[in-house]
Order: C-alpha cells, then sequence, then structure tokens
C-alpha cells in the first residue's frame, strides 16, 4: 500500500500540501495511507536544560505539535480519509526524511514555505532540504 507523509507546520502551505494529496488519493484505485508529521524545532539546547526540565519541553513541544496539526485533523476528519498523526522534535528536514525511511514511506507531499521568520525568507529551505536529502519521490506544493 503506498504511504504518503505529509509534514504540516499549521501554516497555510502545509495545508495547500495535504490538499494535494487529498486530491491524490481521489486518482490512485487503492487509497494510500495518509500520515501527518508535525516537527517541533529542539529548544533544549545548550543552558535552556539547565533552567527548564525536561518535561515541560516536551509538554510544550506536544503542545505546539498538536495545535500545528489541528486544522490538517480537522480537514482530514471532514474528508472521512483514515490517517495518522505523529510529533517529532529535531531539525525538521533530517526528522522528515528520518521518519520517512523509518516508516515506509512511498511519497512526501510538502509545502513550499512553512511557518517561522527566517524559514520564511529563506523561500522553503525545510522543503528544499527534504528535496535535497531524500530518496523519496517529493512533490513540492504552492
Amino acid at each position: 500500500m503506498m504511504k504518503i507523509l505529509v509534514p504540516v507546520d499549521g501554516s497555510e502551505h502545509s495545508l495547500h500540501a495535504l490538499q494535494h494529496a487529498l486530491n491524490l488519493t481521489d486518482l490512485l484505485k487503492v487509497p494510500p495511507q495518509l500520515v501527518l508529521l508535525n516537527v517541533q524545532r529542539s529548544v533544549a539546547q545548550g543552558n535552556v536544560k539547565l533552567l527548564i526540565d525536561a518535561q515541560t519541553i516536551d509538554d510544550y513541544q506536544r503542545e505546539q505539535g498538536m495545535t500545528a496539526l489541528q486544522s490538517a485533523r480537522q480537514m482530514l476528519d471532514e474528508s472521512g480519509i483514515a490517517y495518522q498523526y505523529h510529533l517529532s522534535a529535531g531539525h525538521p528536514a533530517e526528522a522528515i526524511a528520518q521518519f520517512a525511511t523509518e516508516h515506509g514511506v512511498s511519497h512526501i507531499v510538502i509545502g513550499a514555505r512553512g511557518e517561522g521568520g527566517l524559514g520564511k525568507r529563506l523561500l522553503g529551505s525545510v522543503a528544499a532540504q527534504v528535496l535535497e536529502t531524500s530518496t523519496l519521490p517529493v512533490t513540492v506544493v504552492r
């Protein structure tokens, strides 16, 4: 069965990517498995670990991840298409590629740009890095 990974960060671009993935499901004879992934950038670096305990950081990242997934999950719930969702932390492009490899993903559909000040200015740097590093087919949606 085809497994399509859609990284979601809560941005309009990630929702466009999800809509594209939904459109793909209509074209296939056998519906693919859709998987949403939200990657929170690691905040537990340097002295932050000394000031904030790991559980508080984990809780914060989980809350932020669930918030970022909310619109995408609502879209899929309304469509009636079965899906899975996962939360991760780390460098987004690396985490996406690692998740795809570990979970037998067939195809990645990613938005051209995402949330984040610097990321917006770098014209979709996460999408570009996923394109460069992934050995899987990647569709970038504007």
